[in-house]
């Protein structure tokens, strides 16, 4: 007796079993990490510790806390290029991880922000060992205005006002550059990324600008420290709202939406649930010429009256 199987194969069937995808848990696990407190400063908080420490602390703090973040948030950036890479098939994958490359702490922009900051030093570090130089300090910085108005400010505490007003200013105004050209550097980071999305069939991302970094607590707190005579708190403020906003409303939003981003590539690329061949025994009447379909318990051919005999397999 001859017996014919014909079975269909499923498109997957020849496809290895698959595995665990390490490196999209790392990435989902490195973006749902909260960073929130951290890296950046109150309104409040700069105000008073920046009118306490003569502008000096924010700045110091803000550099290191940013300089830490950025290089957090470009590992972040570089692995999720890197498993966009390897996901995926767009020719735009590796300018991804490029872009994620770009996103970098700028440290000559740091280093200018230090330097100027330093200069009141220069003016200050040689008075040290005289004495009552604590109150000639004070009528350099915040009490020039009284002293001047009263005409008894040295030639000493203008020059050390200037210094002390013009480069915190400036100091406050290139960490406010940092903190905007980082924002620039993401910004173009998501545009690949969006446009890899669109591909994939996935929502793009959409980051909240961080603006200037003008809010209430930044005007308020610069009136103050300019009718104080700090001029210099102005752009403290902009500078601690800018880094305060793209941390906490922009980036931590951003990698939540990018680890959804890579939650719905996974589904879409799931594997389907492979299951085996149904088969399903069909028996024909053995004479050539008839071949007639007959029903399991038939004995005999309906239509030639032949014996029942040859059985074939075809997928139900």
């Amino acid at each position: 007796m001859n017996v014919t199987v014909t079975e269909l194969v499923p498109p997957h069937a020849t496809e290895a079993p698959a595995r665990p995808d390490h490196l999209a848990g790392a990435v989902l696990r490195s973006l749902g990490r909260s960073f929130d407190g951290k890296f950046a400063w109150s309104s409040a908080r700069t105000f008073v510790l920046g009118l306490v420490s003569f502008g000096l602390w924010p700045l110091l703090s803000w550099t290191a806390s940013l300089r830490d973040y950025i290089r957090l948030e470009q590992q972040q950036l570089w692995h999720l290029a890197e498993w966009m890479r390897l996901q995926t098939g767009h020719p735009d994958a590796p300018k991804l991880r490029d872009a994620a490359n770009a996103v970098r702490w700028r440290g000559g922009l740091a280093t200018c922000a230090l330097l100027w900051a330093a200069l009141p030093l220069l003016i200050i570090l040689p008075h040290l060992h005289d004495v009552g130089w604590g109150q000639w300090v004070m009528d350099g910085t915040y009490g020039f205005r009284r002293t001047h108005a009263e005409g008894t400010a040295g030639e000493e505490a203008v020059v050390l006002f200037g210094l002390w007003t013009l480069g915190l200013s400036l100091a406050y105004a290139f960490h406010w550059m940092q903190v905007q050209f980082h924002a620039a550097d993401v910004r173009r980071f998501v545009d690949r990324f969006n446009t890899i999305a669109a591909w994939e069939g996935v929502a793009p991302l959409t980051p909240r600008p961080i603006g200037i970094g003008v809010g209430v607590g930044s005007v308020l707190g610069g009136f103050v420290m300019f009718a104080a005579g700090a001029a210099w708190g102005v752009p403290m403020l902009l500078a601690g709202t800018a880094q305060r906003r793209y941390i906490g409303l922009t980036s931590g939003p951003l990698r939540a939406q990018a680890g959804e981003a890579v939650r719905t590539i996974l589904s879409l690329r799931r594997p389907v649930m492979r299951v085996g061949s149904f088969l399903t025994p069909t028996r024909l009447c053995r004479e050539a010429r008839c071949r007639n379909a007959l029903s399991p318990l038939a004995k005999f051919c309906p239509r030639c009256g032949t014996r029942a005999g040859v059985v074939m397999s075809e997928v139900a």
